[in-house]
């Protein structure tokens, strides 16, 4: 195909279909160009280089993730369908772990997906930061077993090498009596099976927690840092010197100044100058 018959959505969609099949390092504009009757050159002069091409692959399978109306279905709905869909999208596409751990991966459909995880959160009550580490803890979750799935699909890949590999990492936990036992109870179970379960009840569980602290269940006392104290000459206490630990205020604890107590007070915000954003979910 010529180079002036090419357009990067083809392109785009061809390197998705051999990343699926390959995976990224099976993945070349000499390949791509075949696949495409085309000549690696006419890629090359479309999206740049194997580097961006991954980037721009990895963002278009982001859009292919539905999304659920928050307001019109409950926020709990929503969440569970996100994860669900998600999770579903990273099996279809194996190899978007690996290339979003090794690249700078961001475009429209990463942030529409983000865009929607904020709407989700924000309807069920999450407000600040609170608001940011809810949309996190579900997002993490999903990279995490995503990041697990491929590693047991690359052992199993490996062949008679990874069933010694197991073997013995068998015996080593059978040495142990509650990995014992918990090998012994799973042993003949289906793993779709119980890889569906796993993942059913780490969702529930994430979103129990996160209802839990919409209620003020999950709550938890701020940690303020205090100076110790010692013995003072008339019997009491005084500041004493050291760095100090990070303790609850208790009772007969002078108030501590937090961002909250100084924007209350109408003082400015203290800030880290200089510190970069890492990203919505990090």
């Amino acid at each position: 195909m010529p180079r002036e018959t090419l357009n990067r959505d083809q392109i785009v969609e061809a390197a998705i279909e051999l990343l699926d099949a390959e995976g990224v390092e099976g993945l070349s504009m000499r390949r791509l160009g075949k696949r495409l009757g085309s000549a690696a050159t006419a890629v090359y002069w479309h999206v740049g280089s194997k580097e961006n091409l991954v980037v721009l692959a990895a963002d278009r399978v982001w859009g292919e993730i539905e999304l659920l109306d928050p307001v019109e279905s409950g926020w709990r709905v929503a969440a569970r369908a996100l994860v669900q869909d998600t999770y579903a999208m990273v099996k279809r596409h194996p190899w978007l772990v690996p290339a979003i751990s090794t690249h700078f991966v961001y475009g429209p459909g990463m942030a529409r997906f983000q865009d929607h995880s904020y709407a989700i959160y924000e309807v069920a009550g999450f407000k600040g930061r609170d608001l940011d580490w809810a949309v996190n803890a579900a997002f993490t979750f999903v990279a995490g077993t995503a990041l697990l799935d491929a590693t047991q699909a690359a052992a199993a890949r490996a062949g008679d090498s990874a069933v010694d590999v197991v073997a013995e990492a068998n015996e080593i936990a059978a040495g142990y009596p509650r990995l014992r036992a918990r090998l012994e109870e799973r042993l003949g179970a289906d793993p779709v099976e119980l890889l569906s379960e796993k993942f059913a009840f780490g969702v529930e569980v994430i979103l129990d927690g996160l209802t839990d602290r919409l209620r003020g269940e999950g709550a938890r006392p701020p940690v303020t840092r205090e100076r110790p104290t010692r013995p003072s000459d008339d019997g009491g206490t005084a500041d004493g010197d050291g760095d100090g630990e990070d303790t609850p205020a208790g009772e007969g604890a002078e108030p501590q100044e937090t961002a909250a107590s100084r924007e209350a007070a109408g003082s400015p915000k203290k800030s880290a100058p200089g510190k970069a954003v890492r990203g919505l979910f990090r």
